[in-house]
């Protein structure tokens, strides 16, 4: 009776092939396991395969698994290797194989396996809505996939569109949408034995710009300005912009900077018609608003020295000129850091004249060191005019009248000019008697320092003397091409001398208010260079030696020294330009064994400090400027290595009053 009913259910089991339950009698530990049991996972399935020791010849196999509910039974009708199909992609299941001999059954072998799929998704699916239409792309999962379909419709309503899409494409463009509704694109891959799973992104058509931004390739630190296009969507809200580092700031317009370099992603999102709407703005973010060596060359190698970089009156264009023989004023984009245009004299011929920018008509001013050229070019690249009466522009750089109506010069031998800033011509000379070493506009009068002459007090429309300074009374010769800094109270003017010896002089009255020989410690300064004050009023300045100095306004006394290289090393900040922030912190740069850059705290910390190249030839002697966070500073090169321009970001904000090179920044020299 017992085996009639053990057929009976062989029978049905190899009808129904599977069942839940205990439905067989107990396994006979007598009878042979299967050996060598494997399973290889597949897509929704597992592929069980085993083998028989010879001279054993079971009826039957039967496999229980389990996933995550009740044991299933399946009889294989005697089939090795056999498949079980219908299984659940990244689940885990354990397989049992038994071997049935008539009415015995097998001890069992056990063996696990995870379904995976072979359909694979679109994982990238991105949209971006156009006028009354949207651009999909994707990246191609799988070459074994046979088309793609689409599928589209408004954000929550019932109807959609389907589209079928061929294999290869990895872009597709619909029209016919309607404008400021929200779309969800919807994309499957389909392959022969099934669709993947589905990848979905929004968009909204629309014929309106949704944004303006200043420039997309900017400098790390380099401020963007970011518009939400209010006049196009007036009834839009919760405007906000989400940069990078996840600082989100919800203004319609904004500056900001981003501080990694590489394509970086801002995202703007708002509410339009009661939809949330974004839009993504990748951005090119380099490392320097400006790097660059590429100068053209006449003898060995070609950089800056005695010059110093200024700005365009909008602060948008970068100028500075090349010295060595080959004297050629370059122009750079601050927006995207490369060179505008250059414009290069007939002759080769040097220069070591700081230039000046006019702040009315942007016009540039500089002179040359042979053939007594005296050059105006227009802010587009092209020569304005050329005065041709004066000698050697070794020199202080020229001054601008705050109207821009007269430039001012002063050549090596000492003759200063004023001339026509519109054509050239000569409105007056003077002869001062010796080369520049600070010259500046105060008001009606020009004040010229020459470097071993009495410092003059000119009237600026005719040239004629107004008052005198008398050169005995500043103890040591005035630091050539130094230049003079002015206190917030526009009178009292700070002028750089040999000796370590620094002099006030107050321009009202037209006589010397203070003086100081600097020193630090035992150290006596040497050749002090072009001062900056900062807005508490201190004067930081460097020295031809390897310190700089913090000095107190009144010039009472040397608050801090600091130095880098061995005392008494020369040659360390020679026509340096310092730079100051609205938080007092000084920048400056060294040009002694390779360049130093600092970052000084106002109480003399350093903040930060840094090199520029790798070779000793990168020295500074082509001045600093800062602007908007950037620090701009020109190096000599040597041998056969140009020098390098460069802007880098070191945060802070502007100070006002005479916090750089020419009190403004375009190195006018105008006090009032």
């Amino acid at each position: 009776m017992k085996k009639t009913i053990f057929a009976l259910l062989l029978t049905a089991l190899a009808t129904a092939s599977c069942w839940k339950g205990d439905l067989l009698p107990s396994s006979d530990q007598d009878r042979r396991v299967v050996d060598g049991l494997t399973a290889v996972a597949g897509d929704e399935e597992v592929t069980l395969s085993w083998i028989m020791e010879e001279g054993w010849t079971p009826t039957d196999f039967i496999v229980i698994y389990t996933g995550n509910g009740d044991p299933v039974k399946v009889l294989t009708g005697g089939q090795n290797p056999y498949t079980v199909k219908n299984l659940v992609n990244d689940l885990k299941y354990t397989f049992n194989v038994q071997a049935v001999y008539g009415e015995k059954i097998s001890g069992q072998k056990s063996v696990t396996a995870t379904p995976k799929t072979t359909r694979i998704a679109v994982t990238d699916l991105a949209a971006d809505g156009g006028k009354k239409s949207a651009v999909l792309t994707w990246t191609k999962p799988d070459e074994r996939l046979t088309s793609y379909k689409l599928s589209y419709g408004v954000e929550g309503a019932a109807e959609t569109q389907t589209v079928n899409i061929d294999k290869d494409s990895t872009s597709c463009t619909l029209t016919g949408l309607t404008d400021d509704l929200m779309y969800i694109f919807t994309i499957v891959a389909v392959y022969p034995n099934g669709e993947s799973l589905p990848c979905s992104a929004k968009a909204m058509p629309s014929s309106i710009i949704p944004y303006f931004i200043s420039t997309d390739a900017a400098a790390v630190g380099q401020k963007i300005n970011f518009r939400f296009n209010r006049e196009g969507y007036p009834n839009a809200t919760d405007v906000k912009w989400t940069f990078p580092d996840g600082t989100v700031i919800a203004k319609d317009e904004i500056d900001a900077a981003l501080y990694s370099k590489g394509t970086q992603t801002v995202v703007l999102s708002a509410k339009i018609n009661g939809n949330d709407k974004q839009w993504s703005i990748a951005l090119s973010i380099r490392e320097y608003v400006i790097w660059c060596d590429n100068f053209e060359v006449v003898s060995g190698y070609n950089g800056f020295k005695g010059s110093c970089p200024v700005f365009s009156p909008d602060g948008k264009t970068l100028y500075d000129i090349t010295f060595n023989k080959a004297s050629v004023l370059y122009a750079f984009d601050l927006a995207t850091g490369e060179p505008k245009w250059s414009y290069r004299p007939d002759v080769n011929t040097g220069s070591y004249n700081p230039l000046t920018v006019n702040p009315i008509s942007g016009d540039i001013y500089y002179g040359t060191t042979t053939a007594g050229q005296f050059y105006c070019i227009k802010d587009d690249g092209t020569l304005r005019w050329t005065y041709t009466g004066l000698g050697s522009m070794q020199s202080v750089a020229p001054a601008v009248s705050k109207d821009g109506s007269k430039v001012f010069a002063i050549d090596a031998a000492g003759k200063v000019v004023a001339l026509n800033a519109a054509d050239g011509t000569e409105i007056w000379t003077y002869a001062a008697g010796a080369k520049g070493a600070s010259m500046l506009v105060n008001g009606s009068e020009l004040v010229v320092a020459p470097t071993t002459k009495d410092l003059v007090f000119l009237n600026a429309g005719t040239g004629a003397l107004i008052a005198s300074i008398a050169a005995s009374e500043f103890g040591a010769n005035r630091t050539d091409i130094a230049g003079m800094a002015v206190a917030a109270d526009k009178n009292t003017a700070y002028l750089p001398c040999n000796s370590g010896k620094l002099v006030s002089i107050d321009l009202k009255n037209h006589v010397i208010l203070g003086s100081i020989t600097v020193t630090c410690g035992t150290e006596t300064a040497n050749n002090l260079y072009e001062p900056v004050v900062a807005p508490n009023g201190n004067v930081f300045v460097g020295s031809k030696n390897s310190f700089v100095y913090c000095i107190k306004g009144d010039l009472s006394e040397v608050l801090w020294g600091y130095c880098h290289l061995a005392v008494g090393t020369n040659n360390a900040y020679n026509y340096s330009h310092p730079c100051v922030d609205a938080a007092g912190n000084f920048y400056i740069s060294s040009g002694q064994v390779i360049n130093s850059n600092f970052v000084f705290s106002s109480t003399g910390t350093v903040v930060e400090q840094w090199t520029y190249g790798t070779s000793a030839n990168q020295k500074q002697m082509g001045g600093n400027n800062y602007l908007d966070g950037i620090l701009y500073s020109a190096f000599i090169g040597g041998g056969s290595e140009n020098g390098i321009l460069v802007g880098r970001y070191v945060g802070g904000e502007n100070a006002t009053g005479w916090c750089r090179h020419g009190g403004d920044i375009c190195g006018s020299c105008c006090v009032k």
